[in-house]
């Protein structure tokens, strides 16, 4: 995510160094999950009052690679 272009050098995608620099605000991660909720996201409670715990010391660069993890995971179970 730093630089794309270490890795495969005909990318387009542009660096995102400031990713790991920035660390999460999880302030309102739980109002948010509780929303998601209500759209059909499988949390729990005991997930949603762990969460701000969760996020203590992490970057937006951790929460990009959970999340493009979590989409790889969601491809591999809709095969």
């Amino acid at each position: 995510m730093n630089n794309p272009r270490d890795v495969v050098p005909e990318s387009i995608m542009p660096g995102y160094p400031w990713l790991e620099e920035t660390e999460l605000d999880g302030s309102d991660i739980q109002t948010k999950m509780e929303i998601l909720r209500t759209l059909g996201a499988p949390y729990t409670d005991a997930e949603i009052e762990a969460a701000p715990a969760t996020l203590e010391g992490k970057t937006e660069l951790d929460a990009m690679i959970a999340y493009l993890q979590g989409l790889g995971i969601e491809l591999k179970s809709r095969k």
